[in-house]
């Protein structure tokens, strides 16, 4: 066993003089990357801030409190400060961390006494670690800097982003804080380069599923929509097609709030609010420039569903993303946003509708009956649990899906103003592919 002992006045230099002080600890060695520290009594919390502070395991010895108290106003100087020096390591071994652990999510939440620090990993969020308040401004402020927002406007809601190189990934982080009672709350959102743009098979689709979106965008024009919830990889597909598209010999633009991922061979284009770059905007100068497939990172208004559409029907294949629960409700959606039924029928080609679930550990019981697929969510579990999952019962996420190609039948309810349960019988007659049908050829898989 490897045993390092470094002089006192060295081993202070690993913890902050204000953390030694708020938990009365001092480091006495390391060992096997193990710093041992004296405490009066085990405490969670002193372990999770020391543990982030140093990036070594703790291990606690128990000590007296006067003890302990006196090694501490002997060695520490006041030069070891809890500031931003401290603030920026830390958030540096927070995205570490979270990259390490696939998180898609970091939130950084501010309460009357300790700041919560939690990453959301396969659609569950889970705390990571808490501190008590006195880091969150230096923590705030650093956050705020490297991702380009104001650090003096603390009252309104802000976004900001940021490309950072850690752990030989490139990661783009996506920051947006907002006020709340006990200070700002922060949510990063991380995007990994390096695995963002998967095939769709990749993605959970099977065969028929890839055959039905080939179909439907081997077609030069019409809309197809990408539904489904925050955070169910609408995205991720968008590119996943966009990816197959750019090998042709078409001129494709896009315009996104933000753009998720760089492409070579798009012209790709940043929404801009304050200089009045808008999605109608934008969207009325991309068709000035001879485009065949327009990407619209979400159609949100109306103005933007209107031109959408209308590109659609002059001969221009679009693709755009639009919230709504399930394929057959994008269509009333579209209704109610003021889209004429005869525009939909004229311009709709497909709809495909995802959720993510997660993903069945192939060790584990693959009996398990799904009664109401409707129900699930990122929260369901599709196993039992075993060594290989570590007993959680799944590995990772995957999409189960609808996906549904628009024929004549389809636009003819859509033309009479039928209802959505008479349309989705239809659909499925015509061979649409139902979340319960995808769900099940994943329990099969």
């Amino acid at each position: 066993m490897s045993k390092i002992i470094l002089q006192e006045s060295r081993l202070t230099k690993l913890i902050p003089e204000k953390l030694a002080k708020r938990y009365n600890v001092f480091p006495i060695e390391i060992k096997d990357n193990n710093l041992h520290i004296e405490i009066e009594n085990e405490d969670i919390y002193a372990i999770s801030d020391l543990k982030l502070a140093t990036g070594m395991d703790i291990v606690l010895e128990k000590r007296d409190k006067d003890t302990i108290t006196k090694k501490i106003n002997k060695y520490y100087k006041g030069e070891n400060k809890l500031d931003e020096g401290y603030a920026k390591n830390l958030f540096k071994e927070i995205l570490s961390k979270a990259i390490s652990k696939n998180a898609s999510d970091i939130h950084i939440e501010p309460f009357e006494e300790y700041l919560i620090i939690r990453f959301r990993i396969d659609g569950e969020l889970n705390e990571i670690a808490r501190f008590l308040m006195d880091i969150y401004p230096y923590l705030s402020s650093v956050i705020k800097l490297d991702t380009a927002m104001d650090i003096t406007e603390k009252r309104v809601p802000q976004d900001g982003r940021v490309n950072l190189s850690i752990n030989n990934s490139l990661i783009d982080i996506r920051a947006s804080c907002i006020p709340t009672v006990y200070g700002e709350k922060i949510v990063l959102r991380i995007l990994n380069r390096n695995t963002f743009l998967k095939k769709k098979e990749d993605l959970g689709f099977c065969i028929e599923a890839i055959n039905k979106i080939q179909n439907i965008i081997n077609k030069k024009s019409g809309i197809l929509l990408v539904t489904g919830s925050t955070g169910s990889g609408k995205t991720t597909t968008v590119y996943s097609i966009l990816n197959d598209l750019r090998n042709t010999n078409k001129n494709i633009m896009t315009i996104e709030d933000p753009v998720e991922y760089k492409m070579e061979g798009i012209s790709q284009i940043q929404v801009n609010h304050k200089s009045g770059l808008s999605f109608d905007i934008g969207l009325r100068s991309i068709l000035r420039q001879d485009p065949d497939i327009i990407m619209i990172g979400e159609i949100r208004d109306v103005e933007t569903a209107q031109i959408a559409i209308r590109a659609a029907i002059t001969g221009h294949l679009v693709i755009s993303t639009i919230h709504t629960n399930d394929a057959i409700s994008s269509i009333a959606r579209l209704i109610d946003m003021q889209v004429p039924p005869y525009l939909i029928n004229a311009s709709l080609i497909g709809i495909i509708s995802q959720k993510l679930v997660k993903k069945m550990c192939p060790k584990c019981n693959r009996n398990k009956i799904i009664k109401d697929t409707m129900e699930i969510d990122i929260n369901t579990k599709l196993g039992e649990g075993c060594e290989m999952c570590k007993d959680k019962g799944y590995i990772g996420r995957t999409a189960i899906y609808e996906i549904l190609e628009i024929n004549d039948q389809i636009r003819k309810c859509i033309q009479e103003m039928r209802d959505s349960k008479d349309i989705k019988e239809i659909a499925i007659k015509n061979g649409m592919i139902t979340f319960e049908e995808s769900s099940k050829k994943l329990i099969k898989n």
